[in-house]
């Protein structure tokens, strides 16, 4: 009873920071935001270890890196020097969350890598003219998100499915709006899938730790 309490009061002060940051963003006062977007990780976190029914020392560490990475690379974000660390954080979060499904009992997936490398060669095609410098790194995390992208797939889970799904979508309108034209529109879209592809994650992983198929 008291573990269900805290996860329905965890979901609502998610709700609660999340919607203060989309109206932040919406009204186009991104100081304020150095007080929202900082908390929407440590509350998917907090949430991830309320819902699990594994104790800390047996959380995934894969996953959890990832969580932590990723608001490391919110964080950055912030700030208008922080987008290489920003990046380079996100990155090593997918690499994370990669490894978390590698370890995941595997079906077959070929018949959808097409699809996959469809979405990367449409991704990198429309926007390599506009990348500059920034080719190479930009090129790289597009083929790992990718990567996590076609891994999630072998875990037939939908809830990780599907958050893979958002997470490639918020990195992609991220990239439009960063390298091709910037929208307060985009930035909406890219947080609205940002923290459902999270929060799908996070459901997702403890869905299989109850059933026990992670190997650890």
């Amino acid at each position: 009873m008291i573990k269900s309490f805290n996860i329905k009061l965890l979901l609502v002060l998610l709700s609660i920071v999340f919607a203060f940051d989309l109206v932040f963003i919406a009204m186009d006062h991104s100081s304020w935001r150095f007080f929202t977007k900082p908390l929407l990780l440590p509350v998917i976190i907090w949430f991830y270890f309320t819902y699990s029914k594994q104790n800390v020392c047996r959380i995934n560490q894969w996953f959890l890196s990832g969580l932590i990475l990723s608001f490391l690379g919110d964080v950055f974000l912030l700030f208008g020097w922080g987008f290489m660390p920003g990046l380079g954080s996100f990155l090593l979060a997918h690499i994370c969350y990669i490894a978390y499904f590698f370890k995941i009992e595997k079906k077959n997936a070929w018949s959808w890598l097409p699809f996959v490398l469809l979405y990367l060669g449409s991704f990198i095609y429309y926007i390599y003219p506009y990348l500059n410098e920034m080719k190479i790194p930009v090129l790289i995390y597009g083929i790992t998100i990718a990567t996590m992208l076609y891994f999630s797939i072998r875990t037939y889970s939908l809830l990780l499915i599907l958050g893979a799904v958002l997470f490639v979508i918020s990195d992609s309108v991220l990239a439009i709006n960063i390298f091709v034209q910037r929208s307060i529109g985009k930035e909406l879209v890219v947080m609205i899938t940002y923290v459902l592809a999270q929060l799908m994650l996070v459901l997702g992983v403890v869905g299989l730790e109850k059933k026990n198929r992670i190997i650890r």
